[in-house]
């Protein structure tokens, strides 16, 4: 196909037309807004224009005009600034607004769910606030210079996301994230300061009526009340009241971000949108239109839809007018030359440059070495310099502290230019750290956005034909609500290209927010080793509040797959460098979370619903695309632990001798039992005392300290077996704990012993401490599962003994010389498990399976002659 540029005809144009000849020749200007370094290129263009203009010969002119006054008047009152001030202290609440609500989201949904992954860059901005302040004091430790050391300590957070979209590495989303909450902190520090040391009258009722305007806001919040209005009402209220108590007002709108509702979709609320959407399709009206616009707009977070309604003003008009208003600071040779040896200058530029870069990486790393936090994933060495290089970059507030801290003193102009210098020097570092730490990590010259590695037949999984003309690819986590099959976006990219695309998936599971995301992820990749991975992913999204592990289990029973191999590759971790690579691709492609596309190697930005990806899917092969045609929380009931002793002479022999193997029940770590020993209760238990029994309601987790414990098969009955004897450090207890399921094994003390007891709600708790821990104990207890399904005699059938049907399945085993182990679901709640396990039906009882494990449901004789 052709790939001209499309010709424009104006000749007999309808308004259609006209619109579309309109949308192709304002396609390049919209191309340029989507990329993010436009923003910056603005910001940049204005700083410049501001500098030749206020040194220029028409620099009275600059002054003059940005000393205008502008006055509304309200009834008797009347609020009067110059357009500087309606600049500063009025447009850029909106800057800050914005910024506050993409943290707010990021603390919610986002990457600093995790309030481990928070604190790493909350302790930076900290240590980033003293750090430079304690620098510039050094030069300047008294008199009226030492009033100026708050110019050094805020971070320009316009001018630092501008920069690093010119200057940043090629992927920054963690980046971005770290510096984004940095940066808001920092704001707030600095504000704070402004308030306490550089407010000289602080108007004391004002400022409590800011206070109850924002408890206002909560309570339309709990109240319900989503819609824009009667929140902006507030808001001007908040600022107004805060700008008469002299406290900087641009604070509010940090402070209203954060209280603005956050939270991922709820499934209930876009299901409703939808049918109010297909309603009005049906039958086009006014009341319809509306509600469904209404159903629409309240399925979309307020912090979300306020996000995308500002975003654009404050990116391409609110920064780069600040910039033009506040930038143009006079650079005469007299102010150059006593600049040059200014104890100011140079105490600013060293407390800028040198204390940003000292404070906020000593502080962050600070935080992760005393285990404050963790460090976000993606984020290296190099990047952590590079950016807090760059918040070195003053500018807003450092400006503003001038003009309170020295007035109309010389050495404010000294101030300025030693701002000035230090956001370039800043800058001018952090390129140079950024690119350094590229080249260490194999990054050298890469382009944003683009897929690393690319598409490979032989690794990835493909849905569609191998040599398809366009590749969608996504990287994404079965237990993320934004995620594919949610919206259905996909299969109708799949249904409406046919065999002219082609569309891969990677996993990238975010498990400081998704816990269960990455064992799913190993899920799919062990049912892709038994050729039913597709099958695997589209149920683990059609099951996204079913994926604790034996419910993953039920999924790969009912798509068919063997069980026992499933489980035992589970428990080996056998995919786990599988879903480690895809996550490292992810993070080398830009991927900052999910679901992130990639149109051929070339990441997706903007929306990713199904009209969206094709048109860009069209565009990567030079075509057109024709017109669009919280989990609940299950409690479990209060564990039932027996109490009953066995005497010694119906113990199992051999019992007391040591046998449990390292794989299914390993041998914990010091640090291990301490979070164990921290969450539990530890008790002596009697040689013969049960821990728990099959059959019971539910139960308790067992680590051993001292003696020895069995795990028994059918204790005191004619199919008793003891699985296993563990003693200290080792754990007792079954896959179905974690999903409330009774054991289909006892655990008895065959000699006098110490457990460390933990019910599952406080076995959660230690899990949600220790994530090691949680790995070591659940790929235990998966492989544990896969030794009890290989640990069939000749065949086990599980039925109702009075059944005609068991008979005659027991008499064939007698008949034909074979060991079966038989189960009543009647009176064996193991069984009843382990047919939740199969996914089958009670009705399709008796149960068969096999030594191979092979699954058949009643079957007849013949069918079972078949197998031998």
């Amino acid at each position: 196909m052709s790939s001209s540029p499309p010709q424009l005809n104006w000749e007999g144009a309808t308004p259609s037309r006209t619109r579309d000849v309109l949308a192709q020749l304002a396609r390049p200007l919209k191309d340029y807004f989507a990329n993010p370094a436009a923003a910056a290129g603005l910001l940049l263009g204005a700083t410049v224009i501001a500098l030749l203009w206020a040194n220029s010969p028409w620099s009275d002119s600059y002054e003059a005009f940005w000393h205008t006054e502008l006055s509304i008047g309200f009834g008797g009152g009347e609020l009067a600034l110059d357009l500087r001030h309606w600049v500063n202290d009025g447009l850029m609440v909106f800057f800050f607004f914005v910024v506050g609500l993409e943290v707010k989201r990021e603390l919610v949904v986002g990457d600093l769910a995790d309030r481990r992954t928070a604190a790493v860059p909350l302790a930076a901005a900290v240590t980033g606030l003293a750090v430079p302040a304690a620098v510039y004091l050094l030069f300047n430790p008294s008199g009226e210079a030492a009033r100026a050391w708050g110019v050094v300590i805020s971070t320009d957070t316009a001018f630092l996301l501008g920069v690093l979209a010119l200057v940043g590495p090629a992927c920054p989303g963690a980046l971005r994230t770290f510096l984004l909450t940095l940066a808001v902190a920092d704001d707030v520090g600095a504000l704070t300061i402004i308030a306490l040391f550089y407010t000289e009258d602080l108007s004391l009722t004002p400022f409590i009526v800011s206070l109850v305007g924002l408890g206002l806001m909560v309570g339309l919040r709990y109240l319900r009340v989503w819609r824009g209005p009667a929140y902006f009402v507030f808001g001007v209220a908040v600022w107004v009241a805060m700008y008469e108590s002299g406290v900087h007002p641009t604070i509010a709108g940090v402070v209203i971000a954060l209280f603005t509702p956050a939270y991922a979709p709820r499934r209930d609320e876009v299901a409703e949108a939808a049918r109010l959407t297909r309603a009005f399709s049906q039958s086009p009206g006014p009341e319809l239109a509306r509600a469904a616009r209404l159903g629409i707009e309240r399925s979309v977070p307020s912090a979300d839809r306020l996000h995308r309604l500002y975003e654009p003003y404050s990116s391409y008009l609110i920064v780069p007018l600040f910039a033009l208003a506040n930038a143009g600071v006079s650079l005469s040779s007299q102010t150059l030359s006593e600049a040059v040896t200014s104890p100011v200058t140079i105490g600013i530029i060293a407390g800028l440059v040198l204390g940003k870069l000292l404070g906020i990486t000593g502080g962050a790393y600070a935080a992760v070495a005393l285990r404050l936090g963790t460090m976000a994933r993606g984020l290296n060495p190099g990047q952590v310099l590079g950016g807090a290089a760059l918040s070195g970059i003053g500018f807003t507030i450092s400006l503003f502290i001038v003009d309170l801290a020295l007035g109309d003193s010389p050495l404010a102009d000294q101030a300025r230019v030693g701002v000035l210098a230090a956001s370039l020097l800043a800058a001018l570092l952090g390129w140079g750290l950024f690119r350094l730490g590229d080249r260490r990590h194999g990054q050298d010259g890469r382009t944003a956005g683009t897929l690393v590695p690319p598409v490979d037949p032989d690794r990835d999984h493909i849905r569609g034909p191998v040599d398809a003309p366009m590749t969608l690819v996504e990287y994404g986590d079965f237990e993320c609500p934004f995620c594919g099959r949610a919206t259905g976006a996909v299969d109708e990219v799949l249904e409406r290209l046919g065999d002219r695309v082609r569309y891969v998936f990677r996993h990238l599971p975010l498990v400081d927010v998704h816990p269960k995301a990455e064992l799913a992820a190993e899920a799919a990749e062990a049912a892709g080793a038994q050729g039913r991975y597709w099958e695997m992913h589209d149920r683990l999204y059609a099951n996204q509040d079913r994926l604790k592990a034996p419910m993953l289990v039920e999924h790969a029973a009912a798509i068919g797959l063997d069980l026992a191999r499933f489980t035992r590759d589970l428990g080996d971790g056998r995919f786990a460098e599988h879903v480690r690579e895809d996550a490292e691709s992810a993070e080398a492609s830009g991927a900052g979370g999910t679901p992130t596309f990639f149109v051929g190697e070339r990441r997706h930005t903007g929306p990713f619903d199904a009209d969206t990806l094709v048109a860009r899917l069209l565009e990567s092969v030079g075509e057109t695309a024709p017109p669009p045609g919280p989990r609940p929380v299950v409690l479990l009931p209060d564990p039932v632990t027996r109490t009953s002793v066995v005497p010694p002479e119906k113990i199992p022999a051999g019992a007391d001798r040591l046998t449990a193997d390292d794989s299914t029940y390993p041998t914990l770590s010091e640090e291990h039992l301490a979070v164990l020993d921290r969450h539990g209760t530890r008790r002596r238990v009697e040689r013969g005392r049960i821990l728990f029994a099959e059959g019971d309601p539910s139960y308790n987790f067992h680590v051993i300290t001292d003696g020895t414990v069995a795990t028994v098969d059918d204790l005191g009955g004619p199919a008793e077996h003891v699985r296993a004897v563990s003693g200290p450090g080792r754990f007792v207890g079954e896959l179905g704990l974690f999903a409330g399921q009774s054991p289909v094994i006892t655990a008895l003390a065959t000699t006098e012993a110490e457990v460390i007891e933990l019910t599952p709600p406080a076995l959660h708790a230690a899990f949600t401490e220790s994530a090691g821990l949680h790995e070591v104990v659940l790929r235990a207890m998966l492989l544990r599962r896969s030794r009890y399904l290989e640990a069939v005699p000749d065949l086990r059938i599980i039925g109702r003994a009075p059944d005609e049907d068991t008979r005659r399945l027991r008499a064939w085993a007698a008949d034909n010389g074979l060991v079966d182990h038989f189960a009543d679901i009647d009176e064996d709640s193991g069984a009843a498990g382990l047919l939740d396990d199969l996914d089958v039906d009670p009705e399709d009882l008796p149960v068969v399976i096999w030594r191979d494990r092979t699954i058949l449901r009643n079957p007849s004789t013949e069918e079972l002659a078949a197998l031998r």
